[in-house]
């Protein structure tokens, strides 16, 4: 009977400690304290029977001692629970933990299957770290995704885009639920301007505005007939007049490129590269899904394009994939292309020949092309291969004249990042996430060929002849 007492007290002692814990995590307690009645109650039952049917009287002080132990798991799992409702490491640098980057990737990709009655829905990323601009509204709740976007998300999945493609809707991981993405022109546009904005341009939701006498104005508004060149940047410094050129014509077009040769020691060989972006295709607006032939524009203003910073392409209109392997990984059923890849390499996908959007005869620059500019420059490729145009303001010694032309962000539905970010995709697909790709980008002192990017984002692309 005395063991039974004891077993009583500890009981009642159990109880006072778990529910001592109720103030600290609700949750918790309520389980801790359904463990607690099931254990309580078991092994009452088993402490009655051994009592009263004359076992061992030592029973009673080993159950004493499981209870107390019991007790004190109990208050190690309530203590040590305390991570899963404090603010974890932020998220968003995980496309690059050297960096901090990509607030511009972001990168999405598909997931492996499709949700539930039929309609196809894509997932990704957006990395919004640094400057790139995020959608102006995202407050509405999933629950209007009919069941095929969950409520909740989990951390490591911040910032993840789905995308119901038989609507168009747009969701993000923000705070462990998915929200709606929605957009807002009004709050994207400023009403006033500095004066060291004054007759500068930027394009909002497809308008062009001036800044003129302090106030945005629309560019079919504004006192000037044309907008100045003075708001665009002096191209006079684009290249390095003291480098020996070559020239290239593409057919297709006629465009003239200028091109560098440079040598590479470990391989032999003498890479021939354009020392200028891509500028192939016809210009169509931001947002617009892409084929063949076509390019978006920085602001959708066809200036850029022709003057030195090139189209912006998706990563299928780069690769000359269909669409559907912006949202599919390639090799998959929607998608059924795949890379070469070449023989006598350690790691030969970072060494394919794909011409993509390239002319005949040249392939989209791949990472170990990249890696050599790394490599010839110890790591400075932004000071030794950046054009002195915009943000860059380098030597340029080696004449590849980078351009840090931004890119089109299709989850904030702009472009961004000029003058601070060249980005350039790459031909390798990204393993985890079916709609992201490698690509390649460059800033004032970083360099990196490891970052992901959204596929459907707008990046540049440079070209390298065969060899």
């Amino acid at each position: 009977m005395k063991n039974y007492k004891n077993i009583i007290a500890s009981t009642k002692w159990l109880k006072r400690v778990i529910l001592s814990y109720t103030k600290l995590d609700n949750l918790l307690s309520k389980l801790s304290y359904a463990l607690w009645v099931g254990t309580k109650w078991s092994l009452f039952d088993h402490s009655a029977t051994c009592c009263l049917s004359g076992h061992d009287p030592r029973m009673g002080r080993r159950i004493s001692t499981c209870l107390l132990g019991g007790a004190i798991i109990m208050f190690c799992i309530t203590a040590c629970d305390d991570s899963s409702s404090g603010a974890g490491p932020d998220p968003v640098a995980e496309i690059s933990s050297s960096s901090g980057d990509d607030a511009i990737s972001s990168s999405s990709v598909t997931d492996k299957g499709t949700s539930s009655g039929g309609s196809s829905v894509s997932s990704g990323k957006e990395n919004s770290s640094s400057s790139a601009k995020s959608s102006s509204s995202t407050d509405s709740k999933s629950s209007s995704s009919n069941g095929l976007i969950p409520e909740s998300c989990e951390e490591k999945d911040e910032n993840r885009i789905l995308t119901i493609y038989d609507t168009g809707e747009r969701y993000v991981c923000k705070s462990g639920q998915y929200v709606k993405i929605e957009s807002s022109s009004s709050s994207k546009v400023k009403k006033t301007c500095s004066a060291d904005e004054e007759g500068t341009t930027r394009r909002e939701d497809g308008v062009r505005f001036v800044c003129e006498d302090g106030y945005w104005v629309p560019v079919e508004s504004s006192s000037s007939s044309k907008v100045s060149s003075s708001s665009y940047f002096d191209m006079t410094e684009q290249f390095n007049e003291k480098v020996s050129y070559g020239e290239f014509t593409d057919l297709r077009d006629g465009h003239k490129y200028r091109t560098v040769s440079m040598y590479d020691d470990s391989f032999e060989r003498t890479y021939v590269i354009f020392a200028e972006n891509l500028n192939y295709g016809k210009m169509v607006p931001g947002g617009t899904v892409q084929g063949d032939s076509t390019k978006y524009c920085y602001d959708d203003d066809s200036w850029y394009c022709e003057n030195g910073w090139g189209g912006l392409y998706t990563w299928s209109n780069a690769m000359g994939f269909p669409a559907v392997c912006d949202s599919v990984s390639i090799s998959a059923e929607a998608c059924s292309q795949k890379f070469v890849y070449p023989s006598g390499y350690g790691q030969p996908q970072n060494y394919v020949q794909h011409q993509g959007i390239c002319p005949d005869g040249w392939h989209i620059m791949n990472s170990g092309e990249w890696a050599h500019l790394d490599q010839r420059t110890g790591g400075s490729v932004a000071h030794y291969m950046g054009s002195k145009v915009a943000g860059f303001s380098n030597e340029n010694l080696y004449g590849m004249s980078l351009l840090p032309a931004g890119y089109w962000n299709p989850v904030a539905l702009e472009y961004g990042y000029i003058s601070n970010s060249a980005l350039y995709w790459l031909p390798q697909q990204y393993p985890e996430y079916d709609d992201c790709s490698y690509r390649v980008a460059i800033r004032t002192n970083e360099f990196n060929r490891t970052f992901r990017g959204l596929k459907t984002q707008g990046f540049s692309v440079r070209c390298v002849k065969n060899y």
